[in-house]
């Protein structure tokens, strides 16, 4: 039996011209050639900003990861800014990535997760921002609008308390994008999503997610300056 082995047969098109690239750099910077090789390639892939590029290697692409804990990771760690606030306030693309593909899974709840006290606990301060909001509008359209969507919140958190069989996550994701401006520089907010990218026990760990969600995460952290 032909043994199984790690390495790849690659084929190059301009092979002539990559092979003298890669000789003069090696030779410039006293490198292996096939170092120079990894460097382009990894440079070509992976994020520039340091914790997108940890994430991706450690979370995407490790593998005992995938999907839910590259979203886990990052939110929890934009949760982590100063007086209640987040790190980053640009992140609604990974938050529609997070939507899109909870509408794929659609685990449903059954009341028993460890992690469900802590989401309602999370969401209940949501509830409690949105009404907030509703007693300082002016704007009688306005005032309707965050209305509205308190009381949507107050009743999937009642729902996911007293009913969860009958919740759905993907209802909590698009209530915080339908709320994003008020709610993206928010500790609480970032809180919330990890729990449920926890919650979630089906992520679609496949070829085109793990893509998909590198793509953003380069966008989004191409932004981030500490």
């Amino acid at each position: 039996m032909k043994q199984k082995t790690d390495k790849k047969l690659i084929s190059f098109t301009k092979l002539p011209l990559i092979d003298r690239l890669v000789k003069d750099e090696a030779e410039k910077e006293n490198r292996s050639e096939s170092a120079i090789i990894e460097i382009h390639l990894l440079k070509s892939f992976l994020p520039e900003e340091k914790n997108a590029r940890f994430w991706t290697e450690n979370f995407l692409y490790s593998e005992n990861g995938g999907i839910g804990r590259t979203l886990e990771a990052i939110f929890a760690t934009n949760a982590a800014g100063v007086n209640w606030g987040s790190k980053y306030d640009n992140l609604l693309p990974l938050v529609e990535f997070a939507k899109t593909q909870e509408s794929l899974c659609n685990t449903v709840p059954t009341g028993e997760e460890i992690e469900l006290h802590h989401c309602c606990s999370q969401l209940d301060s949501i509830v409690t921002k949105l009404e907030h909001l509703t007693d300082e509008e002016t704007d009688t359209a306005e005032k309707y609008a965050y209305q509205k969507e308190a009381k949507w919140a107050k009743d999937l958190l009642t729902q996911l308390r007293e009913e969860p069989q009958y919740s759905r996550y993907v209802n909590i994701y698009q209530l915080l994008i339908n709320n994003w401006e008020d709610l993206k520089g928010w500790s609480i907010t970032y809180r919330l999503l990890a729990d449920l990218v926890v919650l979630e026990k089906g992520w679609r760990n496949t070829a085109e997610t793990r893509t998909e969600l590198l793509n953003i995460l380069k966008i989004v952290s191409a932004e981030w300056n500490d």
